[in-house]
């Protein structure tokens, strides 16, 4: 550890009121940043901790276990423009929060906010438009996975040595019964298949999903599982249409708990690059994880026996959320998720 690493340490261990931002993140974020809270509450036993979300992550946050208190940002919504940013910075203002961490990759809006709210030690990345904001600021490091990004972000204020170790936290005996009666009555592996994204640029083909669901039914007499949200129906419903195999459908049937309990009991899981995928490498699930537009080397399914499907392709990665030609994922045929499968059932 250098000496400037040791200062800020040494003059931080008084923080007991700790807030932590990260209003852009959906819940594979939650998952890969929960090391960094981790390493935080690990440095800081004693101190209470806030964090700064968006709405759409306020259930899963609520039971996460390193965390005192979550305050809710709509800033696209009853909390948006500069008048919502003020009310917010208020808010915050009120807590008397002494230090906080600034877990969003790219938004220097927090930053502004951190220092609106007159908080005195302000921890961040590195960023262009960042630096008058913050009193620390993290050194960046590129082509590295997310969950090592959040543990750069909080080391100048917790060390290095931290575990990346993936939790899907709050699972409890009534999702495991919900497990038990969706798959009474099934000896043989049990595959999950998470066909959907919010990005349509990272969608497989539904009929290459059909497909291999149904060569899992054949081959190794797999209960194959599709997972997604009421929103992911119609999509379901033509895969559905395309297999001659029958499925357990339990898309838009389960919430974020029963879900990572049902993902646990799988042998397998098969999914684009999505929020469900990191809940499959956080309950240990060996993971077949299909990449077109973005990269694997950041956003992959984080740590061992998993695997990523995908094709060299020259625009790839772009992180474009539309695309006209789709050509990164109409790259990935099923025989390539099929290899990918055999290596692991």
């Amino acid at each position: 550890m250098e000496s400037s690493e040791r200062t800020i340490i040494s003059r931080m261990t008084t923080s007991k009121n700790i807030l932590i931002m990260q209003t852009g993140g959906w819940i594979g974020d939650m998952i890969l940043l929960t090391p960094a809270l981790r390493a935080l509450r690990k440095q800081f036993p004693e101190a209470r901790m806030c964090m700064l979300i968006n709405p759409l992550v306020r259930d899963l946050m609520e039971r996460n276990p390193y965390l005192h208190e979550i305050i809710v940002y709509d800033k696209r919504g009853d909390q948006r423009g500069i008048r919502g940013l003020r009310r917010m910075a208020e808010e915050l203002k009120a807590k008397q929060f002494d230090t906080v961490v600034i877990l969003h990759p790219t938004s220097v809006r927090s930053a502004i906010l951190a220092f609106m709210a007159g908080i005195p030690e302000r921890v961040g990345a590195d960023l262009p438009g960042r630096g008058p904001f913050l009193t620390t600021k993290a050194k960046r490091r590129t082509s590295i996975h997310e969950v090592q990004r959040y543990l750069d972000i909080v080391s100048p204020i917790t060390g290095v040595e931290h575990s990346g170790e993936l939790e899907f936290w709050g699972i409890d005996r009534g999702d495991e019964e919900f497990v038990k009666h969706a798959l009474a009555g099934h000896t043989g592996p049990v595959v999950g298949i998470n066909p959907f994204t919010t990005c349509p640029s990272k969608r497989w083909p539904v009929e290459r999903f059909a497909a291999v669901a149904d060569l899992l039914f054949r081959r190794y007499g797999a209960r194959v599982l599709l997972t997604g949200g009421p929103d992911d129906a119609g999509l379901g419903d033509e895969i559905i249409e395309r297999m001659s195999s029958e499925p357990v459908n339990l898309i838009g049937r389960t919430n974020l708990w029963q879900l990572g309990a049902l993902i646990r009991r799988c042998d397998l899981y098969i999914t684009c690059d999505s929020g469900p995928m990191h809940m499959s490498a956080a309950v240990n699930t060996p993971t077949a994880a299909i990449f077109g537009p973005t990269d694997p080397i950041r956003h992959g399914p984080y740590g061992e026996g998993h695997a990523v499907v995908r094709k060299d392709v020259p625009c790839s990665p772009c992180y474009e959320r539309k695309c006209k030609t789709y050509d990164c994922m109409n790259a990935v045929h099923v025989e390539d998720v099929m290899a990918a499968v055999e290596e692991r059932l």
